[in-house]
């Protein structure tokens, strides 16, 4: 059973996305801040493969669980289910997420969806929760595709009144109340944790918001 509590504020990183930093270091101090649900994005130039992704992707699930914090795997499904992972996060261009669930009856399914011509093709019944956006402009996914806004939060909450929904997308720390009062359940946040000076004290910061 999926708790939508998770979502509330949703980490998502790789060696890509923190500039340079230690990936583990980084997830760690996320982690002592108060982050509730963490995804390994290895994605982009220079991204890890093989076994030196495989190697990273088992040692941070393994902090993350002493943290008691799911670990989900974007996009690679073999991965996923090599090393045990909570779950997986699904593009519109991936794998459907009627075969993932085949392959993974237990586990956390996660699909994007961005705006209702996407959500009408979207089989939402095979999934746990969907990320929404991007609200804003985001220099972190090249392929995220233009913003959505308030309205489009607003506008994703009607069309899946009972889903668990997280928003994406270019999200700062003062955008957090405003986005919750579009009914979302939480916020999915790249680089305004992972490029702060301070990672667990922005961590801290984000979660006073709600």
């Amino acid at each position: 059973m999926f708790h939508k509590e998770l979502l509330k504020l949703y980490f998502i990183c790789g060696t890509t996305t923190c500039q340079g930093k230690n990936l583990y270091t980084v997830v760690e101090e996320a982690l002592k801040g108060g982050i509730t649900l963490f995804q390994f994005r290895e994605k982009g130039e220079g991204a890890l493969e093989g076994l030196e992704k495989l190697e990273l992707a088992i040692q941070i699930k393994e902090l993350c669980k002493k943290y008691n914090v799911p670990f989900i795997v974007n996009d690679d499904i073999d991965l996923a289910m090599e090393i045990d992972a909570d779950g997986v996060h699904v593009g519109q261009d991936d794998l459907g997420v009627d075969e993932i669930r085949k392959l993974m009856p237990d586990k956390i399914i996660g699909l994007s969806i961005r705006n209702e011509e996407e959500f009408q093709q979207s089989k939402v019944e095979y999934v746990d929760y969907v990320g929404v956006g991007p609200v804003f402009d985001t220099q972190s996914k090249d392929d995220a595709g233009g913003a959505i806004g308030y309205e489009g939060l607003e506008l994703m909450r009607k069309l899946l009144p009972q889903m668990p929904l997280v928003a994406i997308g270019g999200i700062q720390t003062q955008h957090i109340k405003e986005i919750m009062k579009t009914n979302m359940d939480g916020v999915s946040i790249i680089s305004a944790i992972s490029y702060a000076k301070n990672i667990e004290k922005t961590v801290r910061e984000m979660n006073e918001q709600f």
